[in-house]
């Protein structure tokens, strides 16, 4: 029987994996060029806002947000799980404390504030000027990094046609499978769902953390000693988890989920594969490439 397309399954395989390897190594560069951020810039001088969204985005920032002003007596829960005024609005707030604090004057379900109209667009005000400052991933740089998903789709369809193709001219498909198996998850790992922020931006929060330890969860810090802001910087660097430390009883009745700061951590992956080298003697398949 002639070669399935005319080229010897060991030729294929190794054609095929080289394929894998270059979009890897294509993709990951690509990434690491629009997810670098500029080099002048710095996040020590954020707000805990700021921080937050950086680290887990819209829901992080709200949640630093209700820490603060429930470090400030000025929001509470209410009944059915709703956030109420509890005190006047503290003087140097952000936007976004205005508008969840005037959320909670409207009754709001705690869980319901981040659709609230004045909350989104608040969170719209922060988001932008976070990616005009290069700090924050924008939504056009993550669907510029999704292109190469059409790459990894393309090798996963040559291969599968390939496979079949092979079946159907009773060649070997054995190696040609697991090589499937690392096209899809190549391709899986192309998708990069969500990232916050650029690499200049987590390697600032990680030093950020490190000097801030103190409002750590595991320190359980209290309101009492580190007041309004060292509760919306501890929800900014170390998740919804600080605000449980600090206000359990608020977090739960307000269905703060307990979700966690990115802890340094890209947001994405670069897709990388691996494969294995195997020799083939001449004239033989090796069992694999159709």
């Amino acid at each position: 029987m002639p070669d399935t397309w005319g080229i010897p399954g060991p030729t294929f395989l190794f054609y095929y994996i080289s394929a894998m390897v270059v979009i890897a190594v294509l993709a990951a560069i690509h990434r690491r060029a629009l997810f670098r951020g500029p080099r002048d810039v710095r996040v020590d001088q954020l707000g805990p806002q700021q921080l937050a969204y950086l680290n887990g985005g819209d829901r992080l920032a709200v949640y630093s947000a209700m820490g603060g002003l429930r470090g400030a007596g000025a929001i509470g829960s209410g009944p059915g799980r709703t956030l109420v005024q509890t005190g006047p609005l503290p003087t140097g707030v952000t936007p976004l404390d205005s508008a969840i604090y005037h959320a909670a004057g409207r009754g709001i379900r705690a869980r319901d504030v981040q659709s609230d109209q004045w909350v989104a667009t608040a969170l719209s005000q922060l988001r932008d000027g976070l990616e005009n400052t290069g700090l924050a991933v924008s939504a056009a740089r993550l669907r510029e990094a999704r292109v190469w998903v059409f790459a990894g789709l393309a090798v996963l369809a040559v291969g599968v046609a390939r496979l079949f193709a092979g079946l159907d001219n009773d060649k070997p498909i054995l190696f040609l499978l697991p090589l499937l198996f690392f096209a899809a998850i190549l391709t899986l790992a192309l998708t990069v769902r969500t990232r916050y922020a650029t690499a200049v931006a987590l390697r600032g929060m990680r030093d950020l953390r490190r000097a801030n330890q103190h409002l750590s969860p595991a320190q359980s810090p209290a309101y009492a000693t580190y007041g309004a802001t060292g509760a919306a910087m501890g929800v900014a660097l170390f998740g919804a988890a600080s605000l449980y430390s600090m206000d359990p009883s608020f977090a739960a009745e307000a269905e703060v989920q307990r979700i966690a700061a990115t802890g340094g951590s890209s947001g994405y992956s670069d897709g990388g594969s691996s494969s294995s080298g195997s020799s083939c003697s001449s004239g033989s398949s090796c069992g694999g490439g159709g």
